[in-house]
This record gives structure tokens, sequence and C-alpha cells, in this order.
């Protein structure tokens, strides 16, 4: 069954203008390509610079995250000598403590031996037997 010449004739005028149409949609779409390449450049470079940056981001917190480790651990160490400073502190302290008793002892019997020294002079007998000595 082949379809009458008018169905046919028909058929391919439908056919050219949906051709057309096709044609038309397909210049609008390269234009809006044209029109759209540009921008996407310009996106593709943002986006190249934007993964530089967080790749160099990257490398800086990668390095950072190090210098703190090192910080810490520098820190801990200081937190150990401050440890060590206190008790040697406190001890200094003691030794103070003991020295001081011992000085505020020794002047005590420096006095008492002044003391006794100066009843010594001041006694009869020592002015008698002074000269002796």
């Amino acid at each position: 069954m082949t379809p009458a010449p008018s169905e046919t004739a028909e058929l391919i005028i439908r056919l050219r203008q949906q051709l057309i149409l096709a044609q038309v949609r397909i210049m609008e779409l390269e234009d809006e390509h044209d029109r759209l390449a540009p921008r996407l450049a310009e996106i593709e470079g943002l986006l190249a610079a934007a993964q530089r940056l967080a790749d160099g981001k990257i490398g800086e917190a990668a390095h950072l995250g190090g210098v703190l480790a090192d910080t810490q651990a520098h820190a801990a160490g200081l937190q150990q000598q401050l440890a060590g400073a206190g008790t040697d502190l406190s001890t200094a302290r003691a030794r103070l403590a003991q020295a001081e008793t011992a000085v505020a002892a020794a002047e005590k019997a420096l006095d008492e031996l002044r003391t006794e020294i100066a009843a010594m002079k001041s006694s009869r007998r020592w002015r008698w037997t002074a000269w002796l000595g």
C-alpha cells in the first residue's frame, strides 16, 4: 500500500518544515554554545585556580600540622623543665630555711659569746689579769 500522491506531498512538506525547524533549533543551539563557550572557559579557569589554591592550602595545612606537633612536643618539654624547676625551687627554699635557721642560731650564739666576753671584760678578775695575757 502506497499512500496517495497528495498524502506523500503533504508528508514531504511536513518533513521539510520539521527539517527547517530542526535546522533553526541547531543554529540557536550553536549560537547558545558560542555565547556560553567563553563563560565555560572562564569557569574552568576559575575552577583550576581554585584547585591550585586548595592544593596549596592542603600543603600549608599539612605543614602547619607538623609545626603544631613540634610546638606541642616543645611545650611538653618545657612543661617538664618547669616541673623540675619547681622541684628544685622547693628544695632550694627548704635548704634556705635550714640555712636561715643555722644563721639565726649562730648569730644567737655569737651574741651570747659577745655578752659573755663583755661580762668577762667588765669583771674585776679580768681587769686584774688581762695584762698577763
